[in-house]
């Protein structure tokens, strides 16, 4: 028997540090580590079924996959390296590198990760990549007015006296954070939640509000607008501490509480409620979700929800602050990686499916695909598998066959995080946590670090790709060591690289070009809301909101739970009603881009306007909701405006 620290490397904020306890080299038990502050000695639902689901699993692929007259043939390494070499060497020759496209997904979050693409840019440089499908939205609005996104570590809001979380189901999607924020509540904090579902969060919260979806920046204006007109705001802080107030008072001033009432779909009596928890018991915290992240101009949102904070004196204080993420690569020297030789062209992730499509001067020939699952999480997935059925040879590497996995022409079997040895950061935390090998690797897998130093050799460069991961961590965590802590303190086990009391923005002092917070200085309505009025007007009435599940993470499903009949519709009562559908039935769901047979679920609470979908379920299974979604980009960020989807539902003929 023995025991050893790994981490898990899913999209996820938890990031859980892992006590991993095997025998005879075999895994038997992984339990959360108590020594993490955040893990806390447990493990969420999906990190504790890990090894039944993933690791173990029968649907796992343990050896290569090459597609033959359109079914999957077994085939060895050997092959698979002589196939990748002769297809990259032929590419290139004809094409030219930027007839290769890497697209590298966020389904295991690593150090190592970032040598993929050193891969390709001693290749020479390929198509590869801008913009995210996950957040970038409001890290742009935050850096607007900050200069930095810095965000308040998790502890921290046990000394908020009230926190409100906007957009964010924490007991669903973060449990760690949420049993912070619960413990916060029995001390005596106040719990808001601001969301337009009524998720599993918001059934403990002190204070629910459920503004239409889409409209929480009028809804940020209007609690503004109360304290600055109940001269509850913190004058001093503002005067000493921000730049273009006057500019942003004028926003405030063109509108009347009625009109942003009614923009928001909330009630003054609720506005001023929220005004009042917020503004009179200081300290007060504001956690931000990825909800706000899924709109065209999220940004904005994210200005007024910042502009709130500052208005209150909640900037730069202990349990205060507007917390949205962290740095996962922030402590990493990532010059590793080559990208900073500029190399190749940049195609955008939110619209990949069009982008593939129009591409000329070389066309797409070839994909890598790794870490993703992009037929499935990326938005008009019949359009992003049009593409890719369009290239001429798709590789892809993962655990399992999956909806990107139907239109590949070579499998490539990865190895999970508890047989391979890497560096975790998180973007839900300030821990860096070691990877290290539980087990070997099952069957014939291999690390994505192993497969691109073996083709490396095969292709003339192996000298600029060798090194074991040891050796390239100690490289890529450089930066860590000159802050004075050992490579093998890292190596041993987790480590807090923030101290929960060092509270951002503490000095008064931002990292904008003026030193100050930045007010948001005007409010482009017309913007704001365009692309829903069009979609009003082609008769699309319900905003799509295609949230988390419970069960699983982004589109790693149990097949228990693909196999369970259709996807699964939340719709209030009034909306089913006036349809003559009732609640159990099959129905079709439609939005501008496509349409899926759905099976409805009346759900008190769900707002009017709004139909919730849980993502992730595969097409092939009739439950790919992103088959829906429109492939559009946000104004900043580069990000993924999932949430402007417009649909409506009608019975089945």
């Amino acid at each position: 028997m023995k025991t050893v620290f790994t981490a898990c490397t899913r999209d996820c904020p938890g990031g859980c540090s892992i006590i991993a306890t095997t025998c005879n080299g075999k895994i038997i038990k992984l339990k959360g580590n108590p020594d993490h502050d955040i893990t806390d000695g447990f493990l969420c639902p999906n990190t504790s079924k890990y090894l039944k689901n993933v690791h173990h699993s029968p649907k796992r692929i343990l050896h290569p996959l090459k597609k033959v007259d359109g079914d999957w043939e077994r085939i060895s390494w050997d092959e698979a390296f002589d196939i990748m070499v002769s297809k990259l060497g032929d590419t290139i020759k004809t094409y030219g590198n930027n007839s290769v496209l890497y697209y590298q997904g966020f389904g295991s979050r690593t150090a190592l990760k970032m040598l993929n693409r050193r891969f390709f840019n001693l290749l020479g440089g390929v198509s590869t990549l801008y913009g995210t499908v996950c957040g970038g939205i409001g890290q742009a609005g935050q850096e607007m007015d900050l200069g930095t996104r810095i965000s308040h570590d998790h502890l921290d809001h046990l000394n908020s006296n009230v926190i409100v979380v906007w957009g964010r189901n924490p007991a669903v999607t973060d449990i760690h954070l949420w049993r912070i924020l619960r413990k916060a509540q029995r001390n005596g904090t106040k719990l808001v939640v601001v969301d337009p579902v009524e998720t599993k969060t918001a059934s403990y919260a002190d204070l629910f509000v459920q503004p239409e979806p889409g409209r929480d920046a009028y809804l940020a204006v209007a609690v503004s607008k109360l304290i600055l007109d109940n001269c509850l705001a913190d004058e001093d802080f503002i005067m000493e501490n921000t730049k273009n107030f006057e500019k942003y008072l004028q926003i405030i001033k063109g509108f009347s509480m009625e009109e942003l009432s009614t923009k928001c779909d909330v009630s003054l009596e609720t506005i001023m409620e929220l005004a009042l928890i917020y503004s009179k018991n200081k300290p007060s915290s504001i956690i931000t979700g990825w909800g706000l992240h899924r709109y065209i101009s999220g940004h904005i949102i994210f200005r007024f929800l910042d502009a709130l904070a500052v208005l209150t004196g909640n900037i730069g204080i202990s349990g205060g602050g507007v917390s949205q993420g962290f740095e996962e690569f922030g402590f990493f020297d990532d010059s590793c990686s080559l990208d900073n030789l500029n190399l190749g062209r940049k195609l955008p992730m939110p619209t990949i499916g069009q982008a593939i499509l129009e591409t000329k001067d070389p066309e797409i020939k070839m994909a890598f695909i790794t870490s993703g699952n992009p037929v499935n999480l990326n938005p008009n997935s019949n359009r992003v598998k049009k593409a890719f059925e369009g290239v001429d040879y798709v590789v892809m590497m993962d655990h399992f066959l999956n909806d990107t996995a139907d239109i590949a022409d070579l499998f490539l079997p990865g190895t999970t995080f508890l047989e391979e040895e890497d560096m975790l950061g998180s973007y839900g935390h300030n821990w860096l946590s070691p990877i290290n090998p539980a087990t070997t690797p099952e069957g014939e897998a291999k690390s994505e670090l192993e497969v691109f130093q073996t083709l490396a050799d095969q292709m003339g460069f192996r000298d600029e790709m060798a090194g074991s991961p040891a050796e390239w961590l100690k490289k890529i965590t450089a930066p860590i060591a000159d802050m004075g802590i050992q490579w093998e303190d890292l190596r041993a086990g987790p480590v807090k690289m923030v101290p929960e009391d060092q509270i951002p923005y503490s000095d008064g002092s931002f990292f904008t070009e003026s030193g100050k917070f930045e007010f948001i200085t005007e409010f482009p309505e017309s913007q704001f809301s365009e692309h829903d009025l069009k979609e009003r007007e082609l008769d699309y009435p319900l905003h799509l909101i295609s949230s988390s599940p419970e069960k699983w993470v982004c589109s790693v499903v149990p097949e228990t739970e693909m196999e369970n009949g259709l996807l699964n519709v939340e719709l209030s009562p009034k909306i089913l009603e006036g349809l003559g559908i009732k609640d159990g039935e099959t129905a079709i769901l439609e939005s501008s881009v496509g349409e899926l047979k759905v099976k409805v679920q009346e759900t008190e609470g769900a707002r009017d306007d709004t139909v919730r979908v849980e993502r992730g379920g595969w097409m092939k299974y009739g439950k790919n909701i992103n088959i829906l979604t429109m492939d559009i980009m946000s104004e900043a960020g580069n990000g993924t405006p999932y949430y402007e989807t417009m649909v409506k539902i009608r019975k089945e003929i």
